[in-house]
């Protein structure tokens, strides 16, 4: 036993987190502490924490929707402290998002997009009202908050400031949400399918199949000739897929 927490210990102390990462990863700790607490203290209020629980992946990049989640805890709970627990989620995650933005920006091929006109419009635009901005798309629910998500870590934007302008949107979103739920008390079966349906929806949607035309039956093959090595060209018949035989010709033709 002790052998195993030697090892445990060893490749722990090898995991290198960012201090975004660290920061995320002490907020879920406090917040375990906290469920903790509420399930040896104040049980009744053990679905305000499964709530604040479910609202850190919806409301993150995982395709889940969040509003199926609040609207069956209002069935039990009073709105404000649903609003509260939710917001208490959002406010988690945004750890996440700040390192994942900011790892996905070292990256060679997002740190090229960055430079394109249209990142660097939304990012000017961004610059000049952060927070109402960010306050604005978490607020209204159809403006997509995945877009403050990622300009807000881009555009440099301070991490507090961030989750403060989150908790001033959020908090009268998940209320008014609540108070929908609280009164008209939608079937928990309609909300199972609604949450399922739409997370295939999103998930199709951002994984659309590739196309293969060799799976194509109809699909028809041209022949085409291969004039990578003027002094031995490869006839159209022999050139249809590259063969290592053209390979080492364009070699040859290089050297």
């Amino acid at each position: 036993m002790s052998l195993w927490r030697r090892l445990t210990l060893k490749r722990l102390r090898r995991v290198k987190l960012t201090r975004r990462w660290r920061q995320f990863v002490i907020a879920l700790a406090l917040y375990a502490v906290l469920g903790a607490a509420v399930l040896v203290w104040a049980r009744d209020l053990a679905g305000l924490f499964l709530l604040g629980l479910y609202s850190i992946p919806t409301n993150s990049i995982v395709p889940i929707p969040h509003e199926p989640g609040v609207l069956y805890f209002a069935k039990f709970y009073d709105p404000v402290w649903i609003a509260v627990a939710a917001t208490m989620g959002s406010v988690i995650v945004s750890f996440a998002d700040y390192a994942l933005v900011e790892a996905a920006m070292r990256h060679p091929r997002v740190k090229g997009a960055s430079e394109a006109r249209l990142f660097r419009w939304a990012v000017k635009w961004m610059t000049r009202w952060p927070f109402a901005i960010i306050v604005l798309f978490a607020l209204v629910p159809v403006l997509p908050i995945s877009v403050v998500r990622a300009l807000a870590p881009a555009s440099g934007y301070p991490l507090r400031r961030y989750i403060a302008a989150q908790i001033v949107g959020r908090l009268p979103r998940f209320f008014m949400l609540a108070w929908v739920g609280q009164a008209v008390m939608i079937p928990t079966w309609l909300l199972v399918v609604v949450t399922v349906a739409g997370t295939g929806l999103v998930y199709a949607a951002s994984n659309p199949e590739p196309e293969d035309d060799e799976e194509d039956p109809e699909a028809e093959e041209i022949p085409v000739p291969d004039l990578s090595d003027p002094e031995h060209p490869i006839d159209a018949s022999d050139s249809t897929r590259l063969t290592a035989a053209s390979s080492s010709a364009s070699m040859r033709a290089v050297s």
